[in-house]
């Protein structure tokens, strides 16, 4: 579900539950937050500027783009770039994840074994206990196409999927990590109504987000 919010110190939607907190607080979870993992295998490499992912439907190739002037001369803009970087396959999700670096924007791919592909906006946090994971971008202040944006995925029998969108509209995702498997923190770069970075003392503030 899709959420569009300013800073509200209480809202629910889509079984997620976000609440404002002290700075205190926030630097105290943080303090005692250990990094969710995952086991990660590299059963594929990459073959020069080319990625082959096999899947049950057929490989997924991915072909890296480098524009120098010898394609500039072909036609071809700066802003075609494609970088993937191959970082491994997920076990426990059963993902392949694959960064892909384009000219001013950064996606992470995650490939299924039927070939489809889940687009994240950030890296991958995931959570304790593996069953969910969370990514984070900021697309407020860089005005370069990519969205501002906080994603949840869960693993439901076997499926990874989007289950909740948060997208604010004066407020960028600073910092987000797991204190749980069903508790965030979230650190947020406030802007004015105007788009103007604010005084230090209204510059940041906190929440927490409760999975119900």
């Amino acid at each position: 579900m899709l959420l569009s919010t300013a800073a509200p110190l209480v809202a629910t939607a889509g079984g997620v539950v976000v609440q404002q907190v002290t700075a205190a607080e926030y630097q105290q979870a943080r303090k005692a937050a250990r990094p969710g993992r995952t086991v990660v295998t590299f059963p594929v490499r990459k073959q020069g500027r080319r990625l082959s992912i096999p899947t049950s439907t057929g490989p997924v190739v991915l072909q890296d783009m480098i524009v120098g002037e010898a394609e500039v001369n072909q036609g071809h803009s700066e802003g075609e770039t494609t970088i993937y970087t191959y970082h491994g396959y997920l076990s426990h999700f059963k993902r392949h994840l694959v960064e892909a670096a384009y000219y001013e924007t950064t996606q992470w791919l995650l490939i299924g074994p039927d070939g489809r592909r889940l687009t994240l906006w950030g890296k991958p946090l995931y959570a304790p206990d593996q069953n969910r994971l969370v990514s984070i971008c900021q697309g407020l202040e860089y005005s370069g196409g990519q969205p501002n944006i906080v994603q949840l995925f869960q693993l439901k029998n076997g499926v990874l999927q989007s289950t909740w969108e948060l997208r604010p509209t004066a407020w960028e995702p600073e910092e987000i990590f797991w204190a749980s498997p069903t508790l965030l923190y979230l650190k947020r770069a406030n802007y004015s109504a105007t788009g103007q970075e604010l005084p230090a003392s209204r510059r940041y503030s906190y929440c927490k987000l409760l999975i119900e």
